[in-house]
């Protein structure tokens, strides 16, 4: 399954089974997503290939270590690879077509903004998983 930015230069595909989405709702995912939470599908560093666009990669990184992976020239999110290079964090609504992923949980919901309205029955955690 491929997913891209918003102008279409950066472009990767997923291999295998795409997995359900997690959603944070922590300070850091409202501010790069600009809204209350952030969507986001897990990939094993295999099952995600780059196929054009890495040029266009930026990343910033705040003092604690946290950061942002996003398209340099339309602003879109990327998937982004933590250091341990674990797995990626996929933006779920960078995929091209539409998939049939659950919501497997939310995270932070301490920092979910007011007017933000969990509407399914995902697991909620406070902070993070346990």
């Amino acid at each position: 399954m491929k997913g891209s930015c918003l102008c279409g230069a950066c472009v990767f595909e997923l291999k295998g089974r795409i997995s359900a989405v997690g959603k944070c709702h922590c300070y850091k995912c409202q501010k790069v997503s600009g809204t209350g939470s952030n969507a986001v599908h897990w990939a094993r560093p295999k099952n995600l290939e780059w196929i054009s666009g890495k040029k266009n990669i930026k990343t910033y990184t705040t003092e604690s270590g946290w950061g942002s992976t996003f398209c340099n020239d339309c602003g879109s999110p990327l998937p982004a690879m933590p250091e341990d290079k674990s797995l990626w964090f996929v933006p779920a609504g960078l995929m091209d077509e539409p998939t049939d992923a659950t919501v497997r949980g939310h995270i932070w919901v301490s920092s979910k903004p007011s007017w933000e309205e969990i509407g399914d029955s995902a697991p909620q955690f406070e902070e993070n998983t346990p």
